[in-house]
C-alpha cells in the first residue's frame, strides 16, 4: 500500500474517532447538565457537536496543505489543467 493511502486511511480514522466521541461526550454532557440543573435545557454542551467539527475541519485543512506541500517538493506546480515544471 502506498505512503498516500496509508495517511489517508489513518486521518479518515482519526476524523471518525472524533465524531464517535465527540457524540458520546454531547450525551453524557446533556445527562450531566440535566442532573445538575434539574431541568431540560439548551446551554453549552449543544456546542460540543460544533467543537468536534471544528477539529474534523482542522485535521482535514492540515491533509489537505501537506498533500500541497509534497506536490510542491516534487517539482511540479499544478496550473489550470496542466502542470508546469518548476526551474
Amino acid at each position: 500500500m502506498k505512503k498516500k493511502c496509508k495517511t489517508k486511511i489513518i486521518v479518515r480514522i482519526i476524523q471518525f474517532i472524533i465524531i464517535i466521541a465527540t457524540i458520546i461526550i454531547t450525551k453524557i454532557a446533556i445527562d450531566y447538565a440535566f442532573l445538575q440543573r434539574g431541568y431540560e435545557s439548551i446551554g453549552g454542551e449543544y456546542l460540543i457537536p460544533v467543537l468536534g467539527f471544528i477539529i474534523v475541519l482542522i485535521i482535514e485543512d492540515i491533509y489537505q496543505s501537506s498533500k500541497k506541500r509534497e506536490r510542491r517538493k516534487k517539482g511540479c506546480e499544478k496550473i489550470g489543467n496542466r502542470k508546469r515544471n518548476k526551474k
